[in-house]
């Protein structure tokens, strides 16, 4: 069954956690739909997960939509939410062309940082799925980022400006609001006080639901992060691996008798008989 925002929403109602994570691949994809997670947010950190980038500000519309295209091959029943990335909306005619183009990738939504009602208005308008995001916003936030000061809503001032942004935003028409790097009993306050689904990622267990990038969950990030537990050694696992083929191919045990092709002696014995005549070497 396909996963709609309709089924999303139920889950809230039902006091049901959302599972979502991140995908930005069609066999990555294949595994989280044979698990049966809710969501595939297809974010911007595809830039520095996937591509080499040095942060997300870097990656363009075009990564996202063919990224976006690999992901939809996959899905069968998980809803997918896709990044509107740096620069491709700073206004509200920009952000419904670019988003358009998502869409027509395969996207159910998209997500955009931030809290601009003109620009969730443009989106709505169009019957375009939206997703916004609060809290520390890693398209806008580099210097904070870089400081090491990640997260957001820890004053007075500051807390109150999300509480009231999140409420801006489900009056405009928001179907999904993202809280990251704020501290929990704000999320909590939040996610009570609005109807629509709040996924966490760094903002505790109160959230409708909870979002981790795929790669820190798996280990294969060097850097690890507080709010990222990590549930497997995959770049350990991976690099036993590739030394295990690397060795057997100097060693000449790979490829074995079974991994190779096999020509009928019939057959052989005419190709060697030929190279002989044209005195090669068999």
């Amino acid at each position: 069954m396909k996963k709609t925002i309709s089924y999303l929403h139920a889950k809230k109602h039902n006091r049901q956690k959302i599972s979502v994570l991140t995908s930005y691949d069609y066999p990555t994809t294949k595994i989280l739909e044979e698990v049966g997670v809710d969501m595939i947010i297809l974010g911007d950190s595809v830039g520095t997960n996937m591509l080499g980038y040095q942060d997300e500000t870097e990656v363009t519309l075009e990564d996202m939509i063919h990224h976006t295209k690999a992901v939809c091959r996959a899905i069968e029943n998980i809803f997918l939410v896709t990044d509107l990335p740096y620069n491709t909306y700073q206004t509200p005619g920009m952000a419904v062309e670019n988003a358009r183009k998502i869409t027509a990738a395969g996207a159910d939504a998209v997500k955009f940082e931030g809290g601009r009602i003109d620009i969730l208005q443009a989106l709505k308008s169009e019957g375009i799925l939206v997703m916004c995001h609060l809290g520390l916003n890693p398209q806008h936030d580099q210097d904070r980022m870089r400081s090491g000061k990640i997260s957001k809503g820890k004053q007075f001032s500051e807390a109150i400006e999300l509480i009231q942004a999140a409420k801006n935003l489900e009056s405009a028409g928001a179907d999904l609001l993202i809280l990251e790097k704020i501290p929990g009993k704000l999320a909590k306050i939040i996610t009570g006080n609005v109807n629509i689904p709040t996924i966490g990622i760094g903002a505790g267990k109160d959230c409708d639901g909870q979002v981790l990038i795929i790669h820190d969950l798996l280990g294969l990030n060097d850097k690890k992060y507080k709010h990222a537990p990590r549930y497997f050694d995959m770049k350990s696992m991976v690099k036993d691996v590739i030394g295990r083929y690397q060795d057997e191919v100097a060693e000449g045990i790979f490829p074995a008798l079974e991994h190779t092709n096999i020509i009928k002696e019939s057959e052989l014995s005419l190709v060697q008989a030929w190279c002989m005549e044209h005195e090669m070497d068999i």
